[in-house]
Formats: C-alpha cells, structure tokens, sequence
C-alpha cells in the first residue's frame, strides 16, 4: 500500500497558509493514501473544534476527513511500540540530570504508524522531532544554545530510536507546497502566467510558509527559488514531477 503519514505539525501549518485545499490533488497525483492518527485527529480536531480561536480551522481540517481526502489510521494494535518509542525518544538528550521530554503523543503515533506500515514519507513540521531524525547533532547543539548549558546525548537511547523508526523520509508542508507549485495546482493564482509571475508566487509561498508555521531558513528559501526558477526557464516542465510528489529536496 502507498501511504503517507501525516502529523498535526504539517496540516496546521497548511490551514493557517489556507492550503488544505492542495492535499486532495496532491493526492490524486500520489495516487496512494494520506494518513493521521487518531492522537493526531484529537490535536487537529477534536481538542481545537472546543476553543473559539481555533474552531474554524478544526472545522476546515474535518472537511478534508470527510472528503476522504485524509483518513484516520486505527492504531489500537500500536501501543506496545507507541509505549516503548516514547520510552526511548524522550531519554536521548540529559541537561540538568535530567531528561528532555522532545516528542508528543501525536508525533510518537505518526512514527510508530509510518514504520508499522512502511510509509513512504512522513510528514512533520515540527523542527524537534525532525532534527531528532534527520541530525540529532544539530538538534543537541540548539539546545545547548537554548538553555545555555551543556546537554548530553545518551547515544544508546538514540541508536535504539533509530533502529525502531528506520530510515523514513522526511516532508515538511513547504515541500508539499512546492509540489502543488510545480505541478501547477496553484496556477490559478496567477493573473498571467510567465516566469515573473511565477517567481512572485513562489516567493509569496515560501515566505507564508516560514512565517506560519514552518521551519525553513532564508539562505534555503533562496536556494529553491534558484532551483525552481532554473529548471522552469525551460518551455516544458520536468515530467517526472508531474508524475509524483517530490519527497526529499
């Protein structure tokens, strides 16, 4: 089964952009499933559809359940691994002789889901949990800036969480964002299509996304516009982004 995994981190950051809309296209080219929790579903729905401030978009994300667009994964027969991930995780960085609680219930579920069923991708904005996968380095020494002080790695505890979640590719909302971009779904954005147009719509995307909910540096914003920009210089875009979601940058 094609299958993506969701965590609340990424849906959020699309509603706030107005973007939800881009998940059922996007998922049309996938041509697979788009999956949540039921601990994520509590985050994005259920929790906020009970405070005023975040009702709407508790209610817009709901929509997208029932256009089965996103589908709620039963992970009842996963506690033993959501147990036993969440042992681990949140004992890998020691400051103050004591250990970082760095990953919530949603999150926990959305790895322990995307390893039990050999997800293609997950997707996560939360800057944390994706350090922790992808550079758990990097992720040691913004805490050490953060609280000013030295902050270990129990280096068992990360071996362990590494052999228990694989080696699962990592999609942020910007990602899926430029995907939509490069196969045109968002081209009814644009009063004129030609190669100014398209710049200003990328910039505006990138920068919506940074400033709403997604973890993504200047220096990275301008590395993909040069990218983007490049490659549609041509007359006819790459096909084989037409055919798939890109899921690694």
């Amino acid at each position: 089964m094609r299958a993506i995994i969701f965590d609340s981190s990424t849906i959020i950051s699309l509603a706030l952009n107005n973007l939800l809309w881009i998940l059922q296209p996007l998922k049309e080219k996938y041509q697979g499933e788009f999956f949540i929790t039921q601990s994520v579903k509590k985050e994005i729905i259920d929790r906020p559809f009970q405070i005023k401030r975040f009702k709407l978009e508790s209610i817009q994300i709901s929509n997208e359940l029932n256009k089965g667009t996103l589908k709620v994964y039963i992970e009842q027969d996963l506690s033993k691994e959501i147990q036993e991930l969440d042992a681990i995780a949140n004992k890998i960085f020691l400051g103050k002789n004591n250990f970082l609680k760095i990953i919530d219930e949603g999150e926990l579920t959305a790895l322990v889901l995307a390893k039990k069923i050999n997800a293609q991708a997950l997707v996560i904005d939360e800057r944390t949990t994706r350090l922790l996968i992808e550079s758990p380095t990097s992720l040691n020494n913004l805490f050490k800036k953060k609280f000013n002080e030295d902050v270990k790695i129990d280096q068992k505890n990360l071996k362990r969480f590494k052999q228990m979640i694989g080696d699962i590719p990592i999609i942020r909302s910007v990602e899926l964002s430029i995907a939509a971009y490069e196969l045109g779904i968002l081209d009814n954005y644009l009063p004129q299509k030609n190669q100014q147009t398209r710049r200003d719509l990328l910039d505006a995307l990138l920068w919506s996304m940074r400033f709403k909910g997604c973890a993504i540096s200047e220096k990275e914003m301008q590395e993909i516009l040069r990218e983007e920009l490049k490659e549609n210089s041509s007359p006819r875009r790459n096909k084989n982004k037409q055919e798939s979601i890109r899921t690694q940058r």
